[in-house]
């Protein structure tokens, strides 16, 4: 079952381990990406139905929350700046 993300967070503000973010399809790194459009939203999302086998991706759009569980540093040569590469996980609500 999958239940984590990388995110790249570009921003000023940096969330800590615990906070709630808003993780959008362009932010997810590419090996999640994959992983994501081979997985049914009902491994991910309790409340989805049964029945819905779309891959987790289709469910992104630009309000999904998830919790930080991890964050770490790497330099990113491209714009020569340090970025936060966060570890995500998806909220699961319950009925």
């Amino acid at each position: 079952m999958f239940h984590f993300v990388n995110t790249t967070w570009k921003t000023d503000a940096v969330p800590a381990v615990g906070d709630i973010v808003i993780v959008d399809k362009e932010s997810i790194s590419q090996f999640d990406r994959a992983e994501l459009r081979k997985t049914p939203s009902n491994q991910a999302f309790k409340w989805a139905d049964e029945e819905d086998d779309a891959p987790v991706l289709e469910c992104f759009d630009y309000d999904n929350e998830m919790v930080v569980k991890k964050r770490t540093w790497k330099f990113d040569a491209e714009d020569e700046e340090m970025v936060c590469v966060l570890k995500v996980s998806f909220l699961h609500h319950e009925e």
